[in-house]
Order: structure tokens, then C-alpha cells, then sequence
């Protein structure tokens, strides 16, 4: 009953403040979640602990605790950003989104589309990835997002529907992978987010391994897609760019499980070169690393240890 009460004011209160966020500027509606972000910091211990344990480890020494403390904060004031922004963006035009989101050239996306197998727009939790999708949308692309659903079914939609707004939907985490296949099959667009932790592979992000999910190795090979990873940092301005990076390589070798594990390696190691330019862009506050590898992996790759044969060797050689 509690439960049920305490949504419904959430509901209440998330609908008041899209309402509000119609008749606000961007620039106002940033700057509230760049406060709402700072008020985070200081009340999200939780988080806050988290953040400094993944930082602590990422750059060692590099940072003293009062920068690493900095960092932090400025974590939170992103993701608040980001957050308001996402609210804010279905009362903008799409000319008033082009101006705030650039983009270059999707070049690389067609000449991927143009092989008729669709693609994998591999994301992260980074910069303001929503708006990414958004923009992308609006060069014409159907186009899907797999996200995590939250357990209020209402709240859900709500979102799905400031989603659609944007041009694009929702594909639930965690689904029938029907939906994905089907959309990759006609030559659509399907946005994975694959920096949050799973069991499926375990591959080095930040010199540590990290549990991955495999679903976009596993879509790619299984389909053809190919996979372009695409970024939306901030800039200086407050503006974005849209970054279309090279496609990852996907190219079988008939191993399907080192296939599988070398393509996520590749797609972290790309998630965290962006990261380690923008770093207050990247939602530190995820327990990244928080599932243990298995024991028998290789520390520095994830692959199973290759047996110590030396005292075989010597055993052979004395005829024991």
C-alpha cells in the first residue's frame, strides 16, 4: 500500500515538473539539474561511496581525495543535467535540437545501413544519451533503444512516451530478443548500452575485469549487424556533438565464444577511451565491477589462464 502511494506521488510530481519544464529555456532547465545534481552529491551517500571506490581505483594516485571529490560532484551535476534535459527535449522543435545537438556526418551509419543487415548503435551512459538517440532519430533512422524498464508500469510509460516523442522506442532490458532481431532484420537501428554490469563476459575496463553484457556480440554475429559506437559528450558551450566512431570489427573467426568475448573487449575498450576523455561525463555512480570474475581468467583479459605446463615439461624431460 505504501508502495503504491509513494509512486503515485512521484507520478504526480514528475508530471508537474514536465509541465513546468515546457515554459522554461534550456539553458534554465540545465541549470536546475546541474543544482538538482549538486543537492545529490551531498544527500546520495550511497552513490557518492560508490563513485569514490570506482575512481579510487580507475586513477590510483593520480588524483588526490579533494579532486576525486570534485570529480564526483561534478558527476552528479551531469547526470542531473541530463536527466532535466531529457524532460525538457520533447517541447523543443527539431531545428532547436539540431542547433543544441551537432552532428557532422552519419556517414559511417549508411554505409552500415547500406549492406541491409541493420546496426548496432553501441552507447553508454555518458554525456546525454538520450538527446543522442533523439538526434539521430531525426535523420529518419527507425530506431529502438534496449533500456531497463522500472517496476512501475505507469512511470514506464510516461517515459516510453517522452521516447516516442523523440522518434524512437523503447525495447525492454532484459526482453523477448524477437523484437530486437525483427528490427535489425529490416534494416533498423537498435541502441545497446552496454557499460553496466552483467556475468555474461568479463573483459578489462580500467585495468580491471569487468562483468559485460554480450548481447551486442552475440546480435551482431548472429544477424550480420554491424555495430558503430556513438557518443553525445558536452561541450564547453553547454552544446553536444555527436561522435560516430570507426565500426568495431566483427568479423568471425569460427570461435564463436572468443568471437563473442574479443568484440566486447574491443566495445569497452572504446567506452572507456571516451571516458577517460570526459570523465565527468560517465555515470561513476554504477557499481561497475561489483559481480567477481570467476576464478581460472586471465586478470589481464578475461580469457581462461592458460594451464601451467612447466611441471609437465620438467616431468617429461626426467621420464617421471
Amino acid at each position: 500500500m505504501m508502495k503504491r502511494a509513494w509512486q503515485s506521488i512521484v507520478r504526480v510530481l514528475f508530471r508537474a515538473l514536465l509541465r513546468v519544464l515546457r515554459v522554461v529555456p534550456w539553458r534554465v532547465a540545465g541549470a536546475w539539474g546541474a543544482a538538482v545534481g549538486a543537492l545529490g552529491y551531498h544527500v546520495a551517500v550511497r552513490y557518492r561511496r560508490v563513485a569514490n571506490a570506482n575512481l579510487r581505483h580507475a586513477y590510483g594516485d593520480a588524483l588526490s581525495d579533494r579532486e576525486r571529490q570534485a570529480l564526483i560532484k561534478r558527476v552528479f551535476q551531469s547526470f542531473g543535467r541530463a536527466l532535466m534535459e531529457f524532460l525538457k527535449a520533447p517541447s523543443m522543435s527539431p531545428s532547436q535540437i539540431k542547433k543544441i545537438v551537432k552532428a557532422d556526418s552519419y556517414a559511417r551509419v549508411e554505409a552500415v545501413l547500406a549492406r541491409g543487415k541493420g546496426m548496432i548503435l553501441l552507447a553508454a551512459h555518458f554525456g546525454n544519451w538520450e538527446l543522442l538517440a533523439r538526434r539521430a532519430a531525426l535523420e529518419g533512422y527507425e530506431f529502438a533503444v534496449v533500456a531497463r524498464q522500472s517496476h512501475d508500469p505507469e512511470f514506464n510509460q510516461i517515459t516510453d512516451s517522452l521516447r516516442a516523442n523523440g522518434g524512437y522506442t523503447v525495447l525492454p532490458r532484459g526482453g523477448s530478443p524477437r523484437a530486437i532481431l525483427q528490427r535489425l532484420r529490416r534494416n533498423g537501428i537498435v541502441a545497446i548500452l552496454p557499460d553496466q554490469k552483467s556475468e555474461d563476459v568479463f573483459v578489462p575496463f580500467f585495468g580491471r575485469l569487468a562483468g559485460t553484457v554480450a548481447g551486442p556480440a552475440v546480435l551482431s554475429l548472429k544477424t550480420g549487424a554491424g555495430i558503430i559506437p556513438m557518443f553525445c559528450p558536452r561541450q564547453p558551450d553547454g552544446s553536444y556533438r555527436v561522435e560516430i566512431l570507426p565500426e568495431i570489427d566483427t568479423t568471425p573467426s569460427g570461435d564463436t565464444d572468443a568471437d563473442i568475448h574479443r568484440i566486447m573487449a574491443d566495445i569497452t575498450h572504446v567506452i572507456e577511451e571516451m571516458v577517460r576523455r570526459y570523465p565527468d561525463q560517465w555515470l561513476w555512480l554504477h557499481d561497475r565491477w561489483r559481480v567477481p570474475p570467476p576464478a581460472g581468467l586471465d586478470p589481464a583479459t578475461g580469457r581462461p589462464a592458460a594451464p601451467d605446463t612447466r611441471y609437465e615439461a620438467s616431468s617429461a624431460a626426467r621420464g617421471d
